[in-house]
């Protein structure tokens, strides 16, 4: 059995079309040989949206709460905009790719957190449809949507999205690409490998701080579940020479 990678595809690299490029063309090369998912979100195309129709977001501690006109725009840019232009290229690019979202044949089933409005968390991965896509030779790229158990849509923060159909199918490895250099030390160096029972360590000392503590600890939390290895890496030099920080047992 091919290996299976889930990659993560950062909204921030959708900016630098230079990035997205480079990474398409040698991931579409990839899925040739290699069994890959790849999953995204677009916080930039939402928030273009959000603005060219007047809509206001309101953010709850810092996270944008979707209400129902929000929910239609979210849904529009992620579905609509960023999966078609992800799966276009990589068919120009020679591969067979085929946009969903998590909805999609309820494949991704998710608790929704009242007070941030219509965004779910998922609680259960319906694994058939991806499966078969990927045992079919094809290369399924998910958009950061899904629903509840009644089939209401959901907002869902793509992280936790990878992080949950990695786990899901045991992926060997899993790979958040964004605009960083993976985790930095105090020196601003990137420290190429972490074991998790480090983790706690350097949470304490500060050298991961803010964004980087629910990123690291879902990676954690992703290789306790079964996947064997967490990239976090630098998505502007391409995914063919991964360069950033993994993250074992």
């Amino acid at each position: 059995m091919k290996s299976l990678t889930v990659v993560k595809f950062g909204g921030s690299l959708i900016k630098i079309p230079q990035a997205q490029n480079k990474f398409l063309k040698e991931l579409a090369e990839i899925s040739q040989r290699q069994r890959i998912i790849l999953v995204h979100g677009g916080g930039p195309e939402i928030n273009a949206l959000l603005d060219k129709f007047a809509v206001t977001s309101k953010f709850v501690n810092g996270l944008r709460f979707t209400d129902e006109s929000t929910l239609g725009i979210v849904e529009m840019a992620l579905s609509g905009k960023v999966n078609r232009v992800l799966t276009t290229e990589l068919i120009k690019n020679g591969a067979n790719a085929v946009g969903i979202s998590g909805k999609d044949a309820k494949s991704v089933i998710c608790k929704q957190i009242k007070e941030l409005g219509f965004v779910g968390k998922p609680v259960k991965v319906n694994k058939k449809l991806i499966d078969t896509l990927i045992n079919a030779g094809f290369l399924p790229v998910v958009a950061s949507v899904a629903s509840d158990v009644k089939g209401n849509v959901m907002n869902i923060n793509a992280d936790t999205l990878a992080s949950s159909i990695a786990t899901a199918f045991k992926a060997d490895k899993l790979i958040f690409l964004t605009d960083v250099p993976g985790v930095l030390d105090k020196n601003k160096n990137t420290i190429k490998d972490i074991k998790i029972k480090q983790i706690n360590a350097l949470i304490k000392d500060k050298t991961i701080t803010d964004g980087m503590i629910p990123k690291i600890k879902g990676c954690a939390d992703s290789i306790r579940k079964g996947v064997s290895e967490v990239w976090i890496a630098d998505g502007t030099s391409g995914i063919q020479g991964i360069k950033g920080t993994v993250i074992k047992k």
